[in-house]
């Protein structure tokens, strides 16, 4: 890896090219390059902080253990309370049934399923499927 001397010499188009390639290449994604980058203002926050610090020349309170790392200055949101309406909970639990319905059957039963599924509705297809897989039994035993 180069150290950061190497990189300020490299022109800024040929680090954006490099930094699309790594993407593509899946070494790295977009997610990541843009949490990279939101994180930049503040590190550089608190760096300022600590250069304010240096420049008085005192600290305001000893602080023990790790110094702060390029999270220290920023303030997380706060997560947002999940609530799910009872209508989105008895969909979820309908596309459980269903999936686990399909996993029971073969290829060819699985298509007549969701062909049901399609036409009729979720519940007529998940009763066809049970109907398949018990039949399916039946044969096995």
């Amino acid at each position: 890896m180069p150290r950061r001397a190497d990189l300020g010499k490299i022109p800024a188009v040929d680090l954006a090219y490099a930094l699309n390639r790594l993407i593509q290449e899946g070494k790295t994604s977009v997610a990541e390059v843009r949490r990279y980058a939101d994180e930049r203002p503040a590190r550089i926050a608190a760096l300022e902080r600590e250069l304010a610090t240096l420049k008085t020349g005192h600290v305001g309170g000893k602080r023990v253990g790790r110094p702060p790392g390029p999270r220290a200055g920023a303030a997380k949101k706060p997560k947002r309370k999940f609530t799910m309406t009872p209508k989105a909970r008895a969909a979820r639990k309908r596309q459980g049934h269903y999936l686990a319905a399909l996993r029971k059957l073969k290829v060819a039963e699985r298509n007549r399923v969701k062909a049901v599924a399609r036409k009729e509705g979720i519940a007529k297809a998940v009763e066809f499927a049970r109907k398949l897989a018990k039949t399916v039994q039946a044969k096995a035993a």
